[in-house]
């Protein structure tokens, strides 16, 4: 992906800013395929290329990077900063979505500290791509996966 940026806009559409370059060094993008805020404002953006989540203030300055995530493609954060992050991709299988150790499914945990504290398994861990790969929750605490393989919403409904 050549054009591994991050555009910022005003609420009315106004261009205010653009950055990233394509590459797998901190800051760096390779993949960006989803973008989450959290209660501090910071931006959390689910490389997926890179196996990570990058985190950056308001204007573009690299704060951190987690691998726990694993493999990100969605991911979402609710107003108590609990992160959802879905990884509808990782395989030991060499080739594409190669990610050796991980498993496909939801990790859920906490865009304060970034300790993941659940796991929910892809529901068909078979094939190139089957499990969510955008997520998001309601106030009761269900998780909500749309899964690109299956062409479906799947509800993981709270217990």
């Amino acid at each position: 992906n050549p054009n591994a940026r991050i555009t910022k806009f005003s609420r009315d559409g106004k261009f205010l800013t653009m950055w990233g370059v394509r590459g797998s060094g901190a800051g760096q993008l390779d993949g960006p395929h989803g973008l989450a805020i959290d209660s501090r404002g910071r931006l959390f953006v689910a490389d997926r290329t890179n196996s990570r989540i990058e985190i950056f203030d308001q204007s573009g300055k690299f704060l951190a990077e987690w691998k726990q995530f694993s493999r990100p493609s969605g991911i979402f954060i609710d107003g108590n900063d609990r992160l959802y992050a879905t990884d509808s991709e990782s395989t030991d299988q060499p080739g594409y979505g190669y990610n050796p150790g991980w498993k496909r499914g939801i990790r859920i945990g906490s865009a304060k500290d970034g300790s993941v504290t659940a796991f929910i398994p892809d529901p068909n861990p078979v094939g190139l791509t089957s499990g969510a790969e955008g997520v998001a929750a309601d106030a009761e605490g269900n998780i909500y996966g749309t899964e690109v393989g299956a062409r479906a919403l799947r509800k993981y409904a709270k217990k």
